[in-house]
């Protein structure tokens, strides 16, 4: 006895499995932006804890803006791709489905407009890019004004210090580019497609 379902999937497993492979993809990706999310706030928590909780540690600070611009860089490449995945399934693949695979389009019609920027993009601001400038602004008597530091290490703390700054600028890039509030090179432009 075959059921009408199976007999609609019928020649068309192919897609449908690589269908369900996508979708998963899409929820591995979705988790992975969560973890990032999660070891952003645990590892700026913590390095500020021991840099404030110990003299003379106050430099350690300058971690932050790397390592918040390395987590986030990968949170976009992230997004990004389930953007791309996403765009595959229903450009492409939905059309070898008859009746096609309904819900990237029906996922786009819910969400015509950019994320909301109090809802998504700054909370997103304030946990790469707010802790790399706190950060910043608590290294900077540090770095440029405290007595005690020699010529030679104090050049090199500027100059981390001034590359923090850049970090946090790209991070400030990222996270906007993300949310749809900066333009974004196109894939062919960046070399990654």
């Amino acid at each position: 006895m075959s059921t009408l379902p199976e007999m609609g999937t019928k020649g068309h497993e192919g897609p449908l499995a690589e269908f369900s492979a996508l979708r998963d993809e899409i929820q591995e990706r979705v988790k992975s932006q969560q973890h990032m999310l999660s070891l952003q706030l645990t590892l700026a928590a913590a390095v500020f804890g021991f840099a404030i909780s110990r003299a003379g540690m106050t430099a350690l600070l300058l971690i932050v803006p790397f390592s918040s611009y390395l987590l986030c860089g990968r949170l976009v490449a992230h997004h990004f791709g389930t953007l791309r995945v996403a765009k595959y399934i229903k450009e492409d693949l939905s059309g070898r489905v008859p009746g096609g695979l309904r819900w990237e389009h029906w996922l786009g019609e819910r969400q015509r407009r950019r994320p909301h920027f109090l809802g998504s993009t700054l909370p997103l601001l304030l946990t790469f890019v707010g802790a790399s400038v706190l950060a910043l602004a608590w290294t900077t008597g540090y770095v440029f004004a405290q007595d005690g530091v020699a010529g030679f290490p104090r050049v090199g703390l500027a100059v981390l210090w001034i590359l923090g700054l850049v970090a946090a600028g790209l991070s400030t890039m990222l996270v906007l580019q993300m949310s749809g509030r900066l333009p974004v090179r196109s894939w062919n432009q960046t070399g990654l497609s």
